[in-house]
């Protein structure tokens, strides 16, 4: 069965050769394609930048990738033992005056991912935009606005990273303003309730289970329920980093455990990515 995964965070520039073997067993296991969030763009003050990422991902960055603040460029596919990329601009440390994505549209990437963080988040330990760069919520929420306009203009799909239960109010208005545009929620928007309520409301709406399997292992009657009724919107996605490959197939070993009807398992680890990410 062909595997995609919608969330793979691209924070290691040079893969050890074990890394890539283990890219390679996973491409013989099924692995065709990643959504892979790459930084391309950052602050020149890498302790700056570690505050606006979760503590628990900070031994697995690669301080490389903050030596200069330049557009970083789209890694080849070759570097993934020839596994499908589908390059996302994360646009965590962009600010209203460098909101213009049209060079990054010129460099390559083809999706937006936005964290959307508006204050210190205890549970990840990590800031918030706001307090990053001295804004209020209300510049957050403009210059949020402003590049999912961009995003869908270009027709980028957009994997926005929201705590539904801080944040449904806004993420409800954005999904009735850009109706139909397809928005992943990863982590099941940290509230499966509000989820499944956004999920039945909104035609573009998609969720991922990324970062969720130590929930999926401890409660997989839960998750194989939440799943199994909006199989047509869940897609597979990790939280993996580029030099994390073994996440990977653990994942992909779970949900085989999980789900045990074939179709689902297609639509999940398939067809549901493809309808987000091949729409044209």
């Amino acid at each position: 069965m062909k595997i995609y995964d919608a969330h793979v965070h691209y924070l290691w520039r040079n893969l050890t050769s074990k890394s890539n073997a283990d890219f390679l067993s996973l491409r013989e296991e099924g692995l065709q394609g990643m959504a892979l969030i790459i930084m391309g763009h950052h602050l020149g003050d890498m302790d700056r930048c570690f505050t606006y990422i979760p503590q628990s991902y900070h031994d697995r960055i690669d301080q490389g990738i903050f030596s200069d603040s330049s557009i970083k460029e789209v890694p080849a596919a070759d570097l993934f033992s020839g596994i499908e990329i589908f390059p996302y601009f994360d646009s965590r440390y962009i600010t209203e005056e460098e909101a213009d994505l049209n060079r990054f549209k010129a460099e390559g990437f083809r999706g937006l991912k936005l964290l959307y963080v508006a204050d210190i988040e205890k549970s990840l330990k990590m800031t918030g935009w706001p307090i990053l760069f001295g804004k209020s919520t209300e510049d957050f929420e403009k210059l949020t606005l402003r590049l999912i306009e961009q995003a869908v203009g270009f027709d980028w799909p957009i994997i926005f990273h929201a705590d539904l239960r801080l944040h449904e109010g806004f993420v409800r208005e954005v999904l009735t303003s850009f109706s139909g545009h397809p928005f992943v929620f990863p982590h099941f928007g940290f509230s499966r309730k509000i989820m499944a309520r956004l999920l039945e409301r909104f035609e573009g709406c998609y969720t991922d289970f990324s970062s969720l399997l130590p929930f999926m292992q401890k409660a997989p009657d839960a998750y194989r329920d939440f799943i199994e009724t909006y199989a047509d919107r869940v897609l597979f996605g990790t939280d993996a980093t580029s030099d994390w490959p073994e996440l990977i197939l653990e994942y992909v070993k779970t949900v085989k455990t999980l789900i045990s009807d074939e179709v689902i398992l297609q639509k999940v680890f398939q067809d549901n990515y493809l309808k987000v990410h091949c729409r044209s």
